[in-house]
């Protein structure tokens, strides 16, 4: 056919990865956490103690959680899709401990979060600062979060003033810690 122009369409790239058959979403931020140093050195810095309540945002494929559920009382899994629980849940019938293990499906930004002493998160970039602030206004207080931020976002969460990077979030943060 002269004259006629033939568009070459690309293949469209899924914005979903996938780890252990659970599809994840860059799109949405999500990310994994392997690296099990990683792991041990959070629950190790988070002082768990026996008796207390864990909030995970975000548990992945369940490499944190496994190492919170041999620490803590009860661990509480929220996540916006409940996949994770149904593909990995074989994972934690193995007799651990007694400890209680409760999921929670929902948009972190958008639940009323239970009580909980300690709060552990690897989060998305995109909710880092609404995330920050929803944790550092919850009633009754906990005790800690130990939360992976992109860099980027760190940096301006630490600024002190005079600081390039000083910013709200930095005033607001360290003012409210």
């Amino acid at each position: 056919m002269a004259g006629c122009k033939v568009k070459k369409q690309k293949p469209k790239q899924s914005s979903n990865h996938y780890q252990g058959g659970i599809s994840f979403h860059k799109s949405k931020g999500q990310h994994i956490l392997k690296n099990p140093l990683l792991v041990d050195t959070i629950v190790q810095k988070s002082g768990i103690k026996s008796t207390y309540v864990i909030l995970e945002i975000g548990p992945g494929t369940g490499n944190l959680t496994k190492k919170l559920l041999e620490a803590g009382k009860m661990v509480l899994l929220l996540n916006l899709i409940l996949v994770w629980f149904s593909s990995s849940s074989a994972a934690f019938r193995a007799p651990l401990c007694p400890i209680e293990l409760l999921v929670i499906q929902g948009d972190v930004l958008k639940t009323d979060l239970p009580y909980y002493d300690i709060c552990v998160a690897n989060i998305p970039y995109q909710i880092s600062s609404p995330l920050t602030f929803k944790l550092l206004n919850h009633q009754p207080s906990f005790r800690c979060a130990i939360i992976m931020f992109q860099r980027e976002f760190a940096m301006r969460f630490v600024a002190q003033p005079g600081d390039t990077l000083y910013c709200r979030l930095s005033v607001n943060t360290q003012t409210l810690c």
